[in-house]
């Protein structure tokens, strides 16, 4: 598949820096942006419910903000699957990394799956699954 590399990047970049707002832990509504309105959190193989809508993903966010300590995320083999001028879909290896306060430290690998659409020039998220290895 050819894609625009100007896209490409756009579409690595945002996913990227969405990982980088999650850890950062400082504010669920920049974290909450990334995401279409009604964008879709799918964390379901972990056993957590499946979040629909950027409100309720923000929700989601600030709730896991407040019971972290530590969060990490490392992506690798981001591979753009397909993608026309207004929809893309991606995959990338995840390994991450996460300290609950005053609980035990986990570990995880898995791929995260990206569905994205741009949105008046912006790349966002569609659909985010996480998918474990194993």
């Amino acid at each position: 598949m050819k894609a625009p590399i100007e896209d490409r990047i756009a579409i690595e970049d945002m996913f990227t820096a969405y990982c980088a707002a999650i850890d950062g832990r400082s504010d669920a509504s920049v974290a909450a942006s990334f995401y279409t309105e009604d964008g879709v959190l799918d964390n379901t193989a972990l056993g957590s419910p499946l979040v629909e809508g950027r409100v309720a993903v923000q929700e989601t966010i600030g709730g896991m903000f407040a019971s972290m300590a530590k969060l990490e995320h490392y992506l690798s083999n981001f591979l753009l699957q397909t993608m026309d001028a207004d929809a893309a879909a991606a995959q990338a290896y995840v390994q991450a990394y996460g300290t609950p306060k005053g609980g035990d430290a986990f570990a995880t690998r898995g791929i995260y799956r990206l569905e994205a659409r741009r949105v008046e020039g912006v790349w966002k998220i569609a659909r985010l699954s996480f998918q474990p290895f194993g």
